[in-house]
């Protein structure tokens, strides 16, 4: 009987290791925890939201948003922790159809202009030049970005499964994740941090 029960319980205990959430409006799938190893430190973040980007009646991607050790509290207060440096957090796009590279480029130019001060946008020209530049290749359906901010200001974007050189400069980072988190967010913000806030 014993001999039973311990492969059961160790096929239930993986399971539970292994939740997923679906983000309802494209069908992607992502894992409840995420863990990523940078200069010798593991960060484990957990699901604090998905959402969906659309273009006009297109759905592009669909996108789920980590934090490590996220609080629960009011929607407004969720929001804006996620914007302030200090944890690590990550977004992750799975993309619901092909979309051209410098379609790519362009909605990234735009979202880092409408969501920075004109002296912001003067510090970090340079850093959003070299981010927009690696979305050099078209994008296939089902293909995967990864952005991860880390505490610091340290940014390590992984497009279509290659890592990309980072980029520390803790004004970039906000600015970027505002383009999802932000007042003007391309996504419903809310969504994103739908299970941690309690309001």
């Amino acid at each position: 009987m014993k001999r039973l029960l311990l492969p059961l319980l160790l096929v239930a205990a993986l399971a539970a290791g292994q939740e997923t959430v679906t983000e309802p409006s494209t069908g992607k799938t992502f894992p409840a925890t995420v863990r990523y190893t940078w200069q010798g430190t593991e960060y484990t973040m957990s699901l604090t939201g998905t959402a969906v980007r659309k273009k006009l009646v297109f759905k592009v991607y669909g996108m789920a948003h980590y934090a490590q050790d996220p609080a629960s509290g009011r929607k407004e207060d969720a929001l804006a922790a996620m914007l302030v440096d200090g944890k690590a957090r990550q977004i992750t796009m799975d993309f619901a159809r092909d979309v051209d590279a410098g379609k790519i480029r362009d909605a990234y130019l735009d979202g880092f202009r409408e969501n920075s001060t004109a002296a912001e946008m003067k510090e970090i020209q340079p850093l959003v030049d070299q981010f927009i530049g690696y979305f050099a290749v078209d994008v296939k359906e089902n293909q995967q970005f990864i952005v991860r901010w880390l505490p610091g200001g340290t940014v390590v974007a992984t497009v279509a499964g290659a890592e990309k050189p980072p980029i520390t400069n803790p004004v970039f980072a906000r600015v970027l994740w505002s383009i999802w988190l932000g007042k003007d967010s391309i996504v419903d913000r809310d969504d994103l941090v739908a299970r941690i806030a309690t309001n």
